[in-house]
């Protein structure tokens, strides 16, 4: 039988809100601020913890019980976050909601068109939908979720739907560059174009470097403007590039496999003997946001999502993927292969890219298969013919360390 999952998306759209509805999300703030207060002063920061301590404290506030749980459940989840930055050493200020906000996945109605937000009372403000979300919202197995307000008039509502998880027969490594994104394997490989973000990049840090006007705010505000603008750009140009690639794994049946690539941005720090300009370039590079984008939008097909380790991907530029003999790297003055790496026992020059990709592909292939195990050959309901007896797959034991299942001893 396939294996399902549940994913999720969001969508927003803009709408105009009433003095209740700005109210609302006012005690709304003030009560996650208080539940902050409290969590920290009792040091408490798990979600049935803090409901016992904040919710009688929430009954005299003036808004339905259902937005206080969720105040409960933000104050929650900003307090697990923040325990778990001490843990990992990271210097933390006390937390503190800023911003007017409204939460809510009970009580609401999507019909007609219309999102029905409850007041109290049985009362209910009406949001009409534009015909975009309510396209989205109409497909088939769609079910909504919640909904947020925010302060910038704005109203974003959580959908859901239940999918079928391919059956991977390959894999298709995923290698980041400035200006480039390499997804294939063995078989086949395509190179997507994203110089265009880099171009981006440059252009609004050179509009900002040239405005001289001497107030802090309103080069604040310019800046701000012209980042919101690349921002969108820059995003707009990844989601063709993710959409194309999630397509394509889809129709050939193949896992996306990612390297981890977080350090990167240590390489380009100040005080690491490099440009401004050139610190400027590497740090605009949104490798993170491609990966964030194909992995939802992966997750919505049933493509499943593997990143390796950097122990497991260290030198993937480097050996031949036919072969796996180290490579050689072109003479400085060869223009004619440059970015190309020639493998000596295979007589052929290759692009360091493609080389990335490739090797990223089979060693995310490995891992994939191997995850699977003999509990996926033995598992109830395998018409293969296996040498041991048929077994429940959640029964055996195993441990799991680097994404690699490891079976015990016999």
């Amino acid at each position: 039988m396939p294996e399902t999952a549940t994913a999720v998306k969001a969508v927003k759209q803009s709408y105009p809100p009433t003095p209740e509805i700005l109210q609302m999300m006012e005690t709304f703030r003030q009560m996650v601020n208080d539940c902050l207060r409290a969590g920290l002063a009792n040091d408490v920061s798990s979600l049935k913890k803090l409901s016992k301590l904040c919710y009688p404290a929430l009954s005299k506030c003036p808004i339905a019980s259902y937005y206080k749980l969720h105040a409960i459940s933000k104050a929650a989840g900003i307090l697990a976050n923040r325990k778990q930055s001490i843990k990992r050493g990271y210097p933390t200020k006390t937390p503190h909601m800023k911003h007017p906000l409204l939460i809510s996945s009970y009580g609401f109605k999507v019909a007609n068109g219309i999102l029905k937000v409850p007041l109290g009372d049985r009362q209910y403000f009406d949001i009409s939908l534009n015909s975009y979300v309510k396209n989205i919202l109409s497909g088939p197995a769609v079910t909504v979720r919640s909904f947020t307000l925010a302060d910038s008039n704005t109203v974003s509502i959580c959908y859901a739907k239940e999918v079928q998880k391919i059956e991977c027969t390959t894999a298709f490594g995923i290698d980041r560059n400035l200006a480039n994104v390499t997804c294939g394997n063995q078989d086949r490989v395509i190179i997507f174009d994203v110089s265009q973000a880099v171009k981006v990049a440059e252009n609004t840090r050179s509009v900002t470097r040239s405005f001289r006007r001497n107030d802090v705010r309103i080069r604040r505000m310019i800046t701000d403007k012209y980042g919101r603008r690349r921002r969108n750009r820059v995003h707009q140009l990844v989601h063709k590039v993710s959409k194309a690639m999630v397509q394509d794994a889809k129709q050939q049946k193949a896992a996306i496999v990612f390297e981890d690539i977080t350090f990167i941005r240590k390489l380009y720090q100040r005080g690491n003997g490099q440009g401004r300009d050139y610190r400027g370039r590497m740090n605009s590079w949104p490798f993170h946001e491609l990966k964030r984008q194909v992995e939802y939008k992966a997750a919505w097909e049933g493509v499943k999502v593997l990143t390796l380790t950097k122990g497991k991907t260290r030198g993937t530029s480097q050996f031949c993927p036919r072969c796996g003999k180290r490579l050689q790297e072109a003479e400085r003055h060869d223009a004619i292969h440059k970015r190309q790496l020639l493998c000596a026992y295979c007589k052929r020059w290759m692009d360091r890219d493609v080389v990335a990709a490739m090797n990223v592909a089979r060693k995310g292939g490995e891992v994939f298969h191997r995850s699977q195990g003999p509990a996926g050959e033995a598992m109830k309901g395998n018409s293969m013919t296996t040498v041991i007896l048929r077994v429940d797959a959640g029964k055996l034991s195993r441990r799991q360390i680097d994404g690699v299942v490891h079976q015990p001893k016999t």
